[in-house]
């Protein structure tokens, strides 16, 4: 796959608090971005499958909260 490269503005003392956390993981600040990007994106890709869950659910009970017990919104 093809990177990019993505630039970024940030303060002074944002920039030394990144520098740090890296240092003490071993890893550069590139590293440590790419990570908390991808790991951002994979929650908000589990947003979307719990938000297309629960529109699943409504669309076959027609919206009707009142026939849905608690016990079957945890596996949501």
């Amino acid at each position: 796959m093809a990177t990019k490269i993505l630039t970024i503005a940030v303060s002074e003392e944002i920039w030394k608090k990144i520098k740090q956390i890296a240092a003490l993981q071993g890893k550069s600040i590139s590293a440590l971005m790419r990570e908390q990007i991808e790991k951002f994106l994979g929650e908000e890709n589990r947003y979307t499958e719990v938000h297309e869950r629960i529109a699943k659910i409504a669309k076959e009970n027609r919206g009707k909260l009142e026939k849905w017990e608690r016990k079957e919104l945890y596996d949501v």
